[in-house]
C-alpha cells in the first residue's frame, strides 16, 4: 500500500479540516470554481488534509461528497488523527454519529447507515497519510522526516495505515503493561484518574500519565503525522473533554528544508475563534504568527485549518458562525479563501 502518495500535479486547492461542516463545504467548493461534480473550468483539483468529519451537522455527508469527488479524480484526500478514529472505529470526542448511530449526543448531527459506514471504511482504509511532488508536501499534522522515512520503509510490506498503527501502538503497550511503570501509572490513576474529565477540576501534573502519552505519540509514525509531536506539560489543561498531560510541538520552528508544507490539524484561530472555543485549545501554537501567515524557520509550513469545527459551539450559543472558518490555499497563486468567499493573498512561501 502507497502510504506516501504522489501529489497531483497542476493547480490545486487544499482545503482545512472540514469537521462534518457540510455546508461550509459546499459553499467553499462552490465559490473556488468548481461545479458539483468536481469539475473546474481551468482544470483544478481538490486536495483535502483529513479531518472530514466529527463535531459538525453531517458528517456522512461530508464523506459522500469527498469520497465522490476522489473516486472522479477531482481531489485527493489523506488520513487525519480524525479518520484514524473512524478507521479504528472508538469512541472520541464528537463521533457518536459513527460508534453510536441513532444515540442522544451534545453533538446533534446525522448517524451513518450501516452499507455507508462499510463504504467509509473501505475508503478511509485507501487513502495515503501524506501527498508529496517536487514543489510541495500535504500531511494532516507533522512532516517528520525520521516517521515519514519509517512508513516509506514499510510500503513493501502492504500494511494498511490501521494495521500499521496497532503495530507500534501494541509494542508500547507491552512496555507499559509490567513492571514498574504500569505501578507507577496505576497510582496515579487511582488518586486522580477520575478527575481526567471533569472540567471543574483544578489539575495536578500527572507526570507519568504524561510520560506514557507522549511516548505513545513520539514512539508510533503515524500517530506523529496525523496528529503532531507532542512533550509532557508543566500545566496540565483542557481540550476535548478532558485534562491533557501532553501538549503540541511547533515542529514547524524546527523544519529546514526548502519544499513548502501544507498542514491542517491544529486549529488555527480566525477572528475570536479561541474565544469562541476555548475547549480546543490548549498552549498557544500561533502565538506571534498572524491569521494569515506562514509558519516556521523558513516561513513555508501553511496551516489552512482556520477552526470550522468550533461552529457547533457558536450555534449552540447562539452566536454568529463567521468567528470560525472553513478554508483552502490556492496553488500556485498562493491565496486562502474562505467559505464566505473572502481571499487573502499571503504571498509565496519563504517570501519568494
Amino acid at each position: 500500500m502507497e502510504l506516501i502518495g504522489q501529489l497531483l500535479p497542476g493547480s490545486l486547492d487544499i482545503i482545512g479540516d472540514v469537521h462534518g461542516e457540510v455546508d461550509a463545504l459546499n459553499a467553499l467548493i462552490e465559490n473556488l470554481g468548481y461545479d458539483p461534480d468536481g469539475r473546474h473550468p481551468e482544470r483544478r483539483r481538490l486536495v483535502f488534509v483529513g479531518d472530514l468529519t466529527d463535531r459538525g451537522p453531517d458528517s456522512p455527508a461530508v464523506l459522500n461528497r469527498v469520497i465522490s469527488l476522489v473516486e472522479n479524480g477531482a481531489a485527493q484526500c489523506v488520513v487525519g488523527n480524525h479518520e484514524l478514529n473512524l478507521l479504528r472505529d472508538v469512541e472520541k470526542h464528537g463521533n457518536d454519529w459513527w460508534v453510536n448511530p441513532g444515540t442522544p449526543s451534545e453533538f446533534p448531527a446525522a448517524s451513518i447507515g450501516r452499507e455507508q459506514k462499510q463504504a467509509a471504511q473501505h475508503f478511509l482504509a485507501g487513502l495515503p497519510l501524506a501527498l508529496e511532488r517536487d514543489d510541495l508536501r500535504v500531511v494532516h499534522a507533522c512532516w517528520n522526516e525520521d516517521a515519514l522515512a519509517e512508513l516509506r520503509s514499510r510500503e513493501a510490506d502492504g500494511v494498511s495505515v490501521l494495521d500499521l498503527y496497532r503495530e507500534y501502538a501494541s509494542r508500547l503497550r507491552d512496555r507499559w503493561s509490567n513492571g514498574p511503570l504500569a505501578a507507577a501509572v496505576a497510582k496515579e490513576w487511582r488518586e486522580h484518574g477520575e478527575r481526567l474529565t471533569d472540567p471543574g477540576w483544578s489539575p495536578v501534573v500527572m507526570a507519568t500519565l504524561g510520560q506514557m502519552d507522549a511516548e505513545h505519540q513520539m514512539s508510533n509514525p503515524v500517530c506523529i503525522v496525523t496528529s503532531g509531536e507532542e512533550q509532557p506539560t508543566t500545566e496540565p489543561f483542557w481540550a476535548g473533554g478532558r485534562w491533557r498531560m501532553v501538549e503540541r510541538v511547533r515542529w514547524w520552528e524546527r523544519y529546514d528544508q526548502d519544499k513548502p508544507v501544507v498542514i491542517g490539524h491544529y486549529w488555527r484561530r480566525f477572528s475570536q475563534a479561541r474565544t469562541v472555543y476555548a475547549d480546543k485549545y490548549g498552549p498557544d501554537l500561533f502565538d506571534g504568527v498572524a491569521p494569515h501567515e506562514w509558519m516556521g524557520r523558513r516561513k513555508n509550513v501553511y496551516c489552512v485549518d482556520f477552526s470550522v469545527g468550533g461552529r457547533y459551539a457558536q450555534r449552540q450559543g447562539n452566536a454568529p458562525t463567521s468567528a470560525c472558518s472553513l478554508a483552502a490555499l490556492r496553488v500556485p497563486e498562493w491565496q486562502v479563501m474562505h467559505d464566505d468567499g473572502s481571499v487573502w493573498s499571503i504571498g509565496a512561501p519563504g517570501g519568494i
